[in-house]
């Protein structure tokens, strides 16, 4: 009788816990009080290895995604000083909903969401945490997500063309290899 294995994860699964080892760590290393650290470099946001919410999910199990998310949206809450009437159960029913629509997000990702939201970019709160608000203007930064991931596509080609343009130029021969060359073949025609 063959035993039945356990399939072994995806790669990208094995990389998340290879970096993360556990839920936990991850939660440390994206907590809220990192979120100006790591945007000071907004292009590694978008264009860097962070995992996805759902992959985070997929990983550690939702509750790590969710309570993740969750104490993302608490702290904004905070920040806002605007906390009327939501509750735990609240939050983590929000970031449940917030992982179904934008599970691709990767966890930097929001956290440029939340500092945007901080800075005003994107609405406000007239004096309640409105789940509404946040999943509105989490809409309107998907549109934003999207230009911005072109913008950085695009500039990585540029770079990757350029490269490629100074590798052939630096392989060009020289005027006077051309020379030697000419005259080498032309010995040995004569």
């Amino acid at each position: 009788m063959q035993s039945l294995q356990k399939p072994s994860p995806p790669s990208w699964q094995r990389e998340i816990l290879a970096t993360y080892k556990t839920g936990e760590n991850l939660l440390c290393l994206f907590s809220p009080d990192k979120q100006t650290e790591y945007c000071k470099n907004e292009e590694r946001c978008f264009t860097g290895h962070a995992p996805s919410i759902a992959r985070v999910a997929r990983t550690f199990g939702d509750s790590v995604a969710e309570s993740w998310l969750s104490i993302q949206l608490f702290e904004l809450a905070e920040f806002s000083k605007v906390r009327n009437g939501m509750e735990p159960a609240d939050f983590i029913e929000l970031a449940r909903t917030i992982i179904l629509g934008y599970g691709r997000f990767k966890l930097t990702e929001f956290m440029v969401f939340f500092q945007r939201f901080k800075q005003g970019l994107y609405g406000t709160f007239y004096g309640v945490f409105d789940p509404m608000v946040i999943t509105r203007y989490l809409r309107e930064f998907r549109a934003d997500r999207e230009n911005l991931l072109r913008f950085y596509e695009d500039k990585k080609r540029q770079e990757e063309r350029k490269r490629e343009w100074e590798l052939r130029e630096k392989e060009k021969a020289t005027p006077v290899q051309i020379q030697e060359i000419i005259d080498k073949y032309s010995k040995k025609e004569s």
